[in-house]
């Protein structure tokens, strides 16, 4: 009997009630699970040439290359989206369980570089791979409870929404969504600010994405070691490409700022937090053109991206109208 209550203790504390209230899609988790993939392998290949950079004595580390950091990268990061859908069946609150379980895995997944490190490796390159599987635990977080959310089925019955005391955040989130679709006609909320340039938002993410790819591109084309000067002579194609899509992202994050004035506080802080990402980032762009100054300016960049993609990620996976005036 003992056993059994304690059992049930940690399920409860673990909030694994097997009363699941909704689960994400099987088409929405493969595009997570893409997105996850290609944005994990991105990092890794950012922080690797960030790191032989700054610490050159760890070129040539073993785990610096691909094929071992990607063959491990890939395996960690499909198991983790297969635990996703998982995770949303057996509670009512997966962000929240979801969230520990990453962190766990993540602190399990430092035990072997610290053992690694007893061992004699050296502790820049070590640093170096702790920060890697820290940075591949986010993406793939973020890009499964943003892009793959669980979601109130269509056709749910009418007291599966009745009960928001036992959904976490997310859960509030979405059944207020569901509330706003019942709504008769004369209760109709005001379109959001967001809700009214939803295309152009998304267009400056999509740009904010693409310069964070066009970036590691460069990175790993265009030589690090080159001298002082505007354009290199290797990789000036890539080099261009990234110089004219932050061009459109910084013209496009100005607008946005300027098109958010009279909305929501989050709306608009997301807004400025993504213009100064992209303002920190073309900063170190500017000082990358300085052989001196180069490390910093790749540093400040890989900040900068972070940054804008979070401030335009923000609102567009939160809920879109504005809250009913009563």
């Amino acid at each position: 009997m003992s056993s059994s209550i304690n059992v049930q203790r940690v399920l409860a504390a673990a909030r694994v009630d097997f009363k699941p209230e909704r689960q994400p899609s099987l088409g929405s988790v493969g595009v997570a699970t893409a997105v996850a993939l290609g944005g994990s392998l991105g990092v890794d290949a950012l922080l690797v040439a960030f790191g032989t950079a700054l610490f050159p004595a760890t070129r040539g580390f073993v785990h610096f290359r691909f094929s071992d950091y990607g063959l491990l990268t890939t395996i960690g990061v499909v198991m983790a989206c297969g635990a996703w859908p998982l995770t949303a069946r057996v509670t009512s609150a997966p962000r929240w369980l979801f969230l520990r379980l990453a962190v766990i895995l993540t602190l399990a997944l430092w035990l072997p570089d610290i053992l690694i490190l007893v061992r004699g490796e050296p502790l820049d390159a070590v640093a170096v791979l702790m920060f890697m599987h820290l940075a591949i635990a986010l993406v793939t977080y973020n890009s499964l409870v943003h892009v793959a959310p669980p979601k109130v089925p269509l056709f749910t019955r009418p007291e599966a929404a009745a009960h928001p005391a036992r959904a976490d955040a997310d859960d509030a989130t979405t059944l207020a969504a569901v509330d706003t679709m019942t709504r008769p006609a004369d209760d109709a909320v005001p379109r959001s600010v967001l809700s009214r340039h939803r295309a152009a938002w998304l267009s400056v993410l999509a740009l904010a994405g693409l310069e964070f790819v066009l970036g590691v591109l460069a990175l790993l084309i265009v030589p690090t070691g080159r001298p002082t000067g505007w354009v290199p002579s290797h990789g000036s194609l890539i080099y261009d490409m990234h110089a004219a899509v932050g061009t459109l992202l910084a013209v496009g994050a100005v607008l946005l700022v300027l098109a958010s004035r009279d909305g929501e506080r989050s709306v608009r802080v997301s807004a400025i937090i993504g213009l100064v990402g992209v303002a920190v980032g073309a900063a170190g762009g500017f000082l990358t053109v300085d052989h001196a100054l180069r490390l910093i300016g790749m540093g400040l960049m890989l900040v900068g991206a972070m940054a804008a993609l979070l401030g335009y990620m923000m609102p567009v996976m939160g809920p879109t109208e504005a809250p009913a005036q009563h």
